[in-house]
């Protein structure tokens, strides 16, 4: 008898350590299990927008691409470039990766946006930005974006003693962008600055022009005359077709 009852206790306790083992091993695959999976889910949907539907422009980069990020800030300017009231963003992005031996490259990238807050990418142009080494000794030639009277105009300057500079402004019409006026000078640093040297405007919507060109870069006291004039209408040039490294002669002849 004594046997018959130690043995049914010793079941009886082996049975209730086997259901509670059972309840802990079908309690920890769950709670390991539902928690990454919603992570997951999350990460998808906030890492795949509809390029047409992106609420963060920056989604809006090709793959493999970021945002130039400089000490004061990543390279974006926010205004009206469609003239329908709504902000939108111009910015210039940068490879991941490049080339042994080379810098990234750049481009310009410019997004519409909407009522609703979301983003729709307008352009990307791949030639318009210099890249980090074609400034010669003066370093990165990139001097900036801006939005003025609701066109964008990028800007350089390069150069050592031989300085030079160029302003290119890029305005949406009839469903595309184009170049529709440019400022592009050079100057000995040594005797002169922006304001004495060598410039070119160029109105590009009317053909009209001012040049002023330094009489005698050698003189010790800089003296400079200016020429106005008409050139005629142009076919004004695509964004998609500028090239930064290019000379005025892509938007001149």
């Amino acid at each position: 008898m004594k046997f018959t009852y130690y043995f049914m206790v010793f079941a009886f306790m082996m049975g209730l350590s086997a259901c509670q083992v059972d309840e802990r091993t079908s309690a920890v695959p769950n709670a390991v299990s539902e928690e990454p999976t919603a992570s997951i889910r999350v990460k998808k949907e906030e890492a795949a927008p509809k390029m047409s539907e992106a609420k963060n422009p920056a989604v809006l980069m090709p793959e493999g691409w970021q945002q130039l990020v400089r000490q004061s800030g990543p390279v974006r300017v926010e205004g009206d470039l469609n003239k329908d009231g709504i902000q939108d963003i111009a910015m210039v992005i940068e490879k991941l990766e490049s080339a042994k031996d080379q810098v990234p490259e750049r481009a310009l990238l410019i997004a519409f946006g909407s009522k609703d807050g979301t983003y729709t990418r307008s352009i990307m142009a791949d030639k318009a930005i210099l890249k980090s080494d074609e400034g010669g000794i003066w370093g990165d030639p990139l001097a900036g974006i801006a939005i003025d009277r609701g066109s964008l105009i990028v800007s350089f300057y390069g150069g050592s003693n031989d300085r030079w500079y160029g302003n290119y402004r890029f305005r949406f019409q009839n469903e595309d962008w184009y170049l529709i006026g440019a400022t592009v000078g050079s100057f000995y640093s040594g005797t002169m600055t922006e304001t004495t040297g060598d410039e070119e405007d160029y109105n590009l919507l009317t053909g009209d022009y001012v040049k002023r060109i330094v009489d005698d870069p050698k003189a010790e006291k800089i003296t400079s005359h200016t020429i106005t004039g008409n050139m005629g209408k142009k076919k004004l040039l695509k964004l998609k077709d500028f090239v930064a490294t290019g000379s005025t002669d892509q938007f001149l002849k």
